[in-house]
């Protein structure tokens, strides 16, 4: 009995963890798909976890995202509002540097695309560097409700972070 009273609860617990997950492709501010996605999952209390996916860069590994649900003022930045501010760990995935860091604002909501193709309602993203403690600079664009590698989604640029804007 306790053995399927266990399995009850693990199942339970997986589908609700399930169930907050969040995945958004990141595009550029000229439309083009990055190849990096992020997938977001609520751990509660405000509390974000989840992985930048950067197997369609061709990378081996993934890397770790870690933060807050927030609300960023738009002073002077290109976008704000309700959303989440996170840590990304992609530059010590991709190329070994555990001095820099990448973190970015996500509204955790996809721009839609007029008929065109181009995407609308302002940016919803934006991610700023820092290298041993000096700000090295931002990159911002569109969450994408097209995933590269998924449904036959191309990426067209490189990882989103500020070496490939």
């Amino acid at each position: 009995m306790k053995l399927k009273s266990l399995l009850v609860v693990t199942l339970f617990v997986v589908a609700c963890s399930f169930a907050s997950a969040q995945t958004f492709g990141f595009a550029s501010v000229g439309g083009g798909l990055y190849c990096n996605y992020e997938q977001l999952s609520s751990a509660g209390s405000g509390e974000w976890g989840g992985v930048d996916n950067l197997s369609a860069c061709g990378a081996a590994v993934n890397s770790t995202i870690a933060g807050f649900s927030s609300i960023l003022t738009p002073n002077g930045e290109p976008t704000g509002g309700t959303g989440v501010i996170y840590g990304d760990s992609i530059y010590a995935s991709l190329s070994g540097l555990p001095f820099a860091q990448w973190t970015v604002f996500s509204k955790l909501k996809c721009n839609k695309q007029n008929r065109y193709g181009v995407y609308t309602n302002g940016y919803s993203w934006v991610g700023v560097a820092g290298f041993s403690g000096v700000f090295a600079g931002s990159n911002t664009g569109y969450l994408s409700c097209n995933i590269p590698g998924k449904a036959g989604n191309s990426p067209t640029k490189g990882p989103n972070n500020l070496s490939k804007k």
